[in-house]
């Protein structure tokens, strides 16, 4: 047996006993029952009518597109703030030095 089948079989090993003992818990053995029936529920309701789950991934897709359409100009705006930033330093520092000068008089 190689290393590679040696390492996934302990990691499954090590997967189930944790569950297992994760389940001599009763909250967590509730939460388990809660959860597999709410994901049995949601995949029978899928598979009387795929329509069913082929409207939520849609909605999740244009969730998702959304959310991405915002960053994109959430990054855009802050890129043109940046350029604003870069190209307004130079004056300012032009002006400050500006008026240092006519404030302060020259040493000799």
């Amino acid at each position: 047996m190689t290393n590679s089948n040696k390492l996934v079989r302990g990691m499954l090993v090590g997967a189930l006993v944790g569950g297992v003992i994760s389940l001599l818990d009763k909250k967590t053995r509730e939460d388990v029952m809660t959860t597999s029936r709410v994901v049995s529920t949601k995949i029978k309701g899928y598979v009387e009518d795929p329509a069913l789950l082929t409207n939520e991934v849609k909605e999740t897709f244009e969730t998702v597109k959304g959310s991405i359409q915002e960053v994109s100009e959430d990054i855009t705006f802050i890129n043109e703030k940046v350029k604003e930033l870069k190209e307004t330093t130079p004056q300012v520092m032009s002006l400050i030095q500006e008026t240092k000068e006519r404030f302060i008089p020259k040493r000799d």
